[in-house]
């Protein structure tokens, strides 16, 4: 299954893996006029639809030509901090969040997920334990729809931990949060983060 998130809504491909659309070359190229037709409907949903689309009759190739055709991709990268038996969140204009941030030119995905859990939280030493799953989810700039793939990693550090919220970046705190407090922020943050990365983070919690 391949989900792509807009604010509390999904496009749900039940029958496509995220792999096979990303990782795999088109065997053949999509009918111009159905790329239009998909296309429409797409964005019809993205503009007027509060609900999810669970798309079931569209096979990878379309849909692989569909994502390329809409939206341009804008690659993130974040991280969950471990401090002994809490993780790391931020508070990100009045949402409960986890840090990342856009990937750089040139940079690779766990140099920006490093780089930027450091900016907007102020810690230091990290070091990254292991992937987690991608997010994805997309919104809309100056008449763009941008499609964020976030990398994700789980993180160390053996640094005394001292932070620092990126208040320009909208951070107002950053704090530690148990395992009681793990339900309240998923319910809090982007479903995005609670639905792909919820087991991970309750799993972290232990």
């Amino acid at each position: 299954m391949y989900k792509i998130f807009h604010e509390n809504k999904a496009l749900i491909f039940p029958h496509i893996e995220e792999k096979t659309i990303f990782n795999t070359h088109n065997q053949e190229q999509t009918n111009p006029k159905d790329i239009e037709k998909n296309i429409k409907h797409i964005k019809n949903w993205l503009e007027d639809s509060h609900s999810d689309l669970i798309v079931e009759d569209m096979d990878t190739d379309e849909a692989k030509n569909l994502i390329q055709h809409f939206f341009k991709m804008a690659p993130a990268a974040g991280g969950i901090v471990v401090n002994k038996d809490k993780i790391v969140v931020i508070i990100r204009n009045s949402i409960p969040d986890l840090p990342k941030g856009h990937i750089e030119k040139e940079e690779t995905p766990e140099e920006a997920a490093l780089r930027e859990v450091e900016e907007e939280t102020g810690i230091t030493g990290l070091s990254i334990v292991k992937p987690l799953p991608c997010t994805w989810h997309c919104y809309l700039l100056r008449d763009v729809w941008m499609l964020k793939q976030t990398y994700w990693y789980v993180m160390k550090t053996e640094h005394e931990i001292h932070v620092q919220p990126q208040t320009e970046e909208g951070i107002t705190n950053v704090k530690c949060i148990a395992k009681d407090e793990a339900d309240a922020f998923l319910q809090g943050t982007f479903r995005s983060i609670s639905e792909t990365l919820g087991d991970s983070i309750r799993r972290l919690l232990h």
